[in-house]
């Protein structure tokens, strides 16, 4: 009962935050689709009062997480210490999954250090003790690229869009004259 008040007392982006790592732990046990769940119980939230609805920040976490799921493991993985994803307890990998998206890819208004404590709050809650500091560090040195990986994403979006940008078509640039072709 403390442990549910307490939960309560921790704030919307909180509970929006635990109910994406619940939703991420059983879709992961049930091999199902993240976002299909998620949807599922969104409408069951809305059609009976027994259950809760779905948060719109849970539902942009699980999204964000399913569309760039490869892409987070691989990050995780290259700060594991002494272990890999799949040895982690399914708990963890989905709390490091969500965290790893809000401080990646994630608004930018969001606070590392919030994303980081309140991950820390939800192994806390959710997993073993050691599981702690072990999630705090790999989330810190994931923190620390988040900057980098951000400019990047924007970098290459702007590249991606159509070809009526009005920017220059590449195809078109490349010539032998080293002051009018691309770079070789």
């Amino acid at each position: 009962m403390a442990d549910e008040v307490d939960h309560r007392r921790r704030g919307a982006r909180y509970r929006a935050r635990r109910r994406a790592v619940s939703l991420l732990f059983e879709a992961e046990l049930r091999d199902a689709d993240v976002v299909k769940l998620a949807e599922e119980r969104r409408r069951m939230g809305q059609e009976s009062q027994e259950f809760h609805d779905v948060a719109p920040y849970t539902m942009e976490i699980v999204t964000g997480v399913a569309e760039r799921l490869d892409r987070l493991d691989s990050t995780i993985s290259e700060h594991l210490r002494e272990w890999t994803l799949e040895r982690l307890p399914a708990v963890d990998r989905a709390v490091l999954r969500a965290a790893a998206w809000e401080l990646l890819f994630g608004s930018d208004e969001v606070d590392a250090a919030v994303v980081i404590d309140q991950a820390v709050l939800l192994v806390s809650d959710l997993s073993a003790e050691k599981s702690v500091p072990y999630v705090n560090a790999v989330l810190d040195r994931v923190a620390g690229l988040a900057q980098h990986i951000r400019a990047a994403e924007r970098a290459v979006s702007s590249l991606e869009g159509p070809d009526d940008t009005g920017g220059p078509d590449v195809s078109q640039t490349t010539s032998d004259d080293p002051g009018t072709g691309a770079a070789g």
